[in-house]
């Protein structure tokens, strides 16, 4: 079991490695999108820059954050233990390697590093899910709040085994050529990816997230979970390849999710939530506009740039948007916790908070949505460059954050003596 004597906190190493490898895969790439913006308008789904720079922020910073933000608030969520921390160190070493390798090999085309960087997220994944059903199998269920997380966990779950299947099998066609219709099962594989891991993994978080953060009453489980059954119909007709029906019932899932998240925010008590809620709050209007998108895209009423505003608008608008958002409150929170640990005192607010740069990189990030978008709907190569460049600039800016943030805690206990002794007069 997990840190006996020591609550249900894992050794700061973990989740603060996953963390970190995540805002490097963010820089990343942004940069690989920069440099393949000449293809991306009009990317059909092939081996290269694009496809390479989209698993870097779906595998490489949302998969990485959820797994390592998972692992940590977890636990608490469904306030059950870990079976074990070995688990969480061996994900870890097989999942940030992997997607290095991974989108290295989709960058160049070289089917032996697709197979080794693919193999080795596939075993990841699997460590994961392993290890969160093993946790969720001892959960309390009496609670209605831990019964909707366990719901949305399981469902999120289910959608992960999902997509690492389709994922090797995308990953074997391009050597091997054995798909009938590769960009069908392509289109599968993201909207399982995107709606079905990561969305229900996120909408189970929020559960908890949001309520902790704005300081409100969690949601009602009777519509939360009218919510989560419609998306899992949703995602059963985007399997079944049925689109049009998938993106219907998809919208107005999202319409009552968002209906939902605004409710519990007019509650909040905590009224300033800093730039942070700003980006989730973009995430909850991203969310319906992705649907949309692929509404159109399902209907055929979209020229060719029709596929990348989608990937755009649902991994960059919706999903990106409400993990930056979280983690400048996640980040924050997990540093003045390990730092009680060792001196015995939680951090203040103010002692952590570094505004500007936060409020940098979230107007770099709107600034990049917008940018890449209009050069993509435009056809202007250089737009797009220019924009992922400044997405790129966004996620510098939230490295340096959490460098800063490093060190504040590092000089805590000096700061901390030095100004009892300047109370004492010593």
């Amino acid at each position: 079991m997990i840190s006996p004597g020591g609550g249900r906190l894992l050794p700061a190493s973990i989740p603060f490695r996953f963390l970190a490898a995540a805002l490097v895969f963010h820089l990343i790439g942004w940069t690989a999108l920069a440099a393949g913006a000449p293809l991306l308008a009009a990317t059909v789904g092939g081996l290269g820059l694009p496809l390479a720079g989209l698993h870097l922020m779906t595998l490489g910073v949302l998969t990485v954050t959820a797994m390592g933000a998972g692992f940590q608030l977890l636990p608490v969520a469904i306030q059950a233990d870990l079976p074990a921390v070995w688990p969480c160190r061996l994900a870890s070493w097989l999942l940030l390697p992997g997607v290095a390798v991974l989108s290295w090999g989709m960058m160049t085309a070289d089917l032996v590093e697709l197979a080794l960087g693919g193999s080795a997220v596939a075993l990841a994944l699997v460590v994961f899910a392993v290890t969160v059903g093993l946790a969720l199998r001892r959960t309390d269920r009496s609670k209605p709040q831990v019964r909707l997380i366990v719901r949305h966990l399981w469902a999120a779950l289910a959608c992960l085994v999902t997509l690492a299947v389709l994922g090797l099998a995308l990953l074997g066609d391009f050597a091997h050529g054995y798909l009938d219709d590769h960009r069908t099962v392509a289109a599968i594989h993201l909207v399982v990816a995107c709606y079905g891991f990561l969305g229900l993994l996120a909408a189970g978080f929020v559960q908890v997230l949001v309520p902790m953060f704005a300081l409100v009453a969690p949601q009602a489980e009777r519509p939360a979970t009218i919510v989560l059954a419609t998306a899992i119909a949703a995602l059963i007709a985007a399997a079944a390849g049925a689109f049009v029906p998938a993106a219907v019932i998809g919208l107005g899932t999202a319409c009552l999710h968002v209906h939902g998240m605004v409710g519990l925010m007019r509650r909040r008590n905590r009224r300033n939530l800093g730039t942070s809620f700003l980006l989730v709050r973009l995430s909850w209007v991203m969310l319906p506009v992705s649907l949309v998108v692929g509404l159109l895209l399902a209907l055929d009423l979209l020229p060719s740039w029709g596929p990348p505003l989608f990937a755009l608008t649902a991994i960059g608008g919706w999903l990106l948007s409400l993990v930056l958002g979280m983690l400048q409150r996640i980040l924050p929170f997990l540093a003045a916790i390990h730092a009680a640990r060792a001196a015995q005192r939680i951090p203040k607010v103010s002692e952590l908070s570094t505004g500007p740069i936060l409020r940098i990189q979230t107007s770099a990030h709107v600034m990049a949505l917008v940018t890449v978008g209009t050069g993509m709907v435009l056809d202007i190569d250089w737009l797009i460059r220019v924009g992922a460049l400044t997405g790129a600039a966004g996620a510098a800016a939230f490295i340096i954050y959490a460098i800063d943030l490093y060190l504040r805690i590092e000089n805590l206990p000096r700061a901390r003596s030095a100004a009892i002794m300047r109370k004492t007069g010593s």
